[in-house]
């Protein structure tokens, strides 16, 4: 008797806006089957319409086929997932050299963008700077870093370590 081995095909949502283009999700499907999405806020795998959260997989012009290898890779790089930027209280400090006040992130999740601020009492707590400051709503200045670069700030400006591990 032979084995049949039902292998998913993995497919990786793009976000095209950018140079080079970010990757924004990460799905799979085995052959007719409901397509299910990684979780970048709980690290899973979830069917569509689980919970009433994502109900439609991105259109295919969207997504990118992987390989599983491919995608293995994308799952185990969290940081991989993660924006990060330095907060300032405006332009012109920023301008000026003044060092930032803190770190803030985003995880764009097929379910929810969630977006956080490295805040008192040293943990990550939801915060609206993000989209104030991409919609033209805030005086507040914000500057793309690297993960690398948030964990040495956070550690420079709170004295903590680990605080961007997933």
């Amino acid at each position: 008797m032979t084995e049949q081995v039902n292998e998913y095909e993995y497919f990786l949502k793009v976000h095209r806006g950018y140079t080079p283009a970010r990757k924004v999700g990460l799905w799979r499907r085995r052959g007719e089957e409901a397509w299910e999405y990684l979780s970048l806020l709980d690290w899973k795998w979830h069917s569509i319409g689980e919970g009433g959260r994502v109900k439609n997989p991105p259109t295919a012009a969207a997504l990118e086929p992987v390989s599983t290898q491919c995608a293995a890779e994308l799952e185990a790089d969290r940081q991989g997932w993660v924006e990060y930027w330095a907060l300032y209280l405006d332009e012109a400090d920023y301008r000026e050299g003044v060092a930032p006040v803190t770190v803030v992130r985003r995880r764009s999740s097929p379910e929810r963008v969630m977006d956080e601020a490295f805040v008192v009492g040293n943990k990550w707590a939801p915060d609206p700077v993000i989209y104030e400051f991409t919609h033209s709503r805030t005086d507040r200045h914000l500057e793309e870093i690297t993960a690398e670069q948030a964990e040495h700030l956070i550690r420079e400006l709170r004295g903590v370590t680990g605080a961007t591990e997933l």
